[in-house]
């Protein structure tokens, strides 16, 4: 399996230079494919073939010629993802955007790699001015341009060998450039344990509730939806106070760039909630000797919610487009075949509905499901979660069941003193005892 990190290239002038150079060439690269195979669709109704592309972009760029050709593959990629796309949503665009900076894609021979330094390869074309004064007529038209090779050194901070990455990237990010490369890690083997099924459901109040037979984890969401809400009221607020200022003015300016750090924010706030919360519920799945893994699909679940007149479909459809459900499956997924965990989908309708005592269905009552006919209780995401379960494999109802309440972030106010000294790290210093140490230095 293919997993993806990354590491911070620091910062030097001359490589951060050759690298804004290198990004700029590529923006042209992309730019020129776009508006050749896009004028080519219009006079000929077909698209230019990927080798096509390629064979066009030769000895044109002052990029290495697998760089070139892993532009050209994504662009390909992207085409026809757009395409299987407007089969069902005619509104999505081929690519048309003219860029100005695009990332470095590396292939395997477009680097060398060492334990101390990356080598990033990439050549020159052309003739020296000398050269040209004093040139000769060219004897055929076949004759190569000359080129000179070149590369720019930067160092190798990964943790895994990448002597066997075939793939990396180069993107600029917060301020900073990282190189992004592919590495491949191997799975568990989970063939001599016995088989044993969990469910998974995703919700806003707990963002996922997973449940065996006889035990169960729900890790809340509250902190998720609560960052998402504010950044939608904040940006909210600051698109309407944007719309009465000039645009391009100093006060609009300065709008924009708070809007820009509202958003990163609370991106990488959302990020690491997301990763806690799935980490515990891998964790919590190794634990138990989880073999096959049952998420609930609910990819369109926000159909349906528009109507007039109803104040509480408009606040439910708020809800449902900030909830981040699809990064957190997506997360899941790779975390658990990580382990060796098989994750399968399945439709999730009615599952936290569904009696498992008497076949019925009922609606819950807040967060707990009663059964009217056998007068039992459960909570209602965890009936929800072994539901889904059973719809793939078989589950036994179990009266008594352990359940478990996580959050993915503990905050110090609501630790104890003896847990806060252990969370404390041993180089941080009270701000006092931090100015006395600097004056006496």
């Amino acid at each position: 399996m293919f997993v993806t990190h990354s590491f911070r290239i620091p910062y030097d002038k001359k490589i951060y230079d050759e690298l804004r150079i290198m990004q700029r060439e590529a923006a042209s690269v992309w730019n020129d494919i776009v508006r050749e195979a896009t004028s080519y669709y219009f006079a000929c109704k077909k698209w230019l073939s990927k080798t096509e592309i390629q064979a066009i972009r030769k000895q044109t760029y002052h990029l290495h010629s697998q760089t070139v050709q892993a532009i050209v593959d994504k662009y390909a990629a992207n085409r026809e993802t757009i395409r299987q796309l407007r089969k069902t949503d005619k509104k999505a665009k081929y690519p048309w955007r003219r860029k100005h900076y695009y990332c470095i894609p590396l292939k395997k021979a477009s680097m060398d790699v060492s334990k101390e330094t990356i080598i990033i390869k990439k050549v020159e074309y052309g003739y020296a001015l000398s050269d040209l004064l004093t040139k000769k007529k060219k004897k055929a038209w076949t004759e190569k341009v000359p080129k000179k090779n070149k590369a720019v050194v930067i160092p190798n901070r990964a943790e895994e060998n990448l002597e066997t990455c075939n793939y990396a990237e180069i993107v600029w990010r917060n301020g900073a450039y990282w190189f992004c490369y592919a590495v491949s890690v191997p799975e568990k083997d989970l063939s001599a344990y016995e088989c044993k099924v969990a469910g998974g459901d995703l919700g806003e109040i707990h963002a996922v509730t997973v449940a065996t037979e006889e035990k169960a984890l729900l890790v809340s969401g509250r902190a998720m939806r609560s960052i998402s809400q504010f950044r939608a009221k904040a940006l909210a607020d600051l698109s309407k106070k944007m719309s009465r200022c000039q645009k391009g003015s100093n006060q609009w300016k300065k709008y924009r760039q708070a809007r820009i750090r509202i958003r990163q924010k609370s991106k990488h706030q959302l990020e690491q909630l997301e990763h806690k919360t799935t980490k515990e519920i891998v964790v919590f799945l190794e634990e138990e000797n989880v073999t096959n893994f049952v998420i609930g699909n609910v990819s369109g679940i926000e159909k349906n919610t528009k109507k007039k007149k109803q104040k509480k479909n408009k606040i439910r459809r708020q809800q449902l487009s900030l909830w981040n459900q699809g990064r957190i499956k997506q997360k899941l997924t790779y975390k658990a075949q990580l382990k060796g965990i098989a994750v399968e989908e399945t439709e999730e309708s009615y599952t936290s509905q569904d009696c498992p005592f008497c076949g019925g269905r009922h609606h819950a009552n807040g967060r707990r499901f009663g059964c009217s006919v056998h007068k039992t209780e459960i909570h209602r995401d965890v009936n929800g979660a072994q539901n889904i379960a059973r719809k793939k494999h078989h589950m036994a109802v179990k009266l008594l069941l352990s359940v478990i309440y996580k959050q993915p972030v503990w905050y110090k106010r609501f630790l104890s003193e003896e847990q806060r000294q252990k969370t404390k790290h041993p180089n941080d210093q009270p701000k006092k005892e931090k100015r006395i140490a600097s004056r006496m230095a």
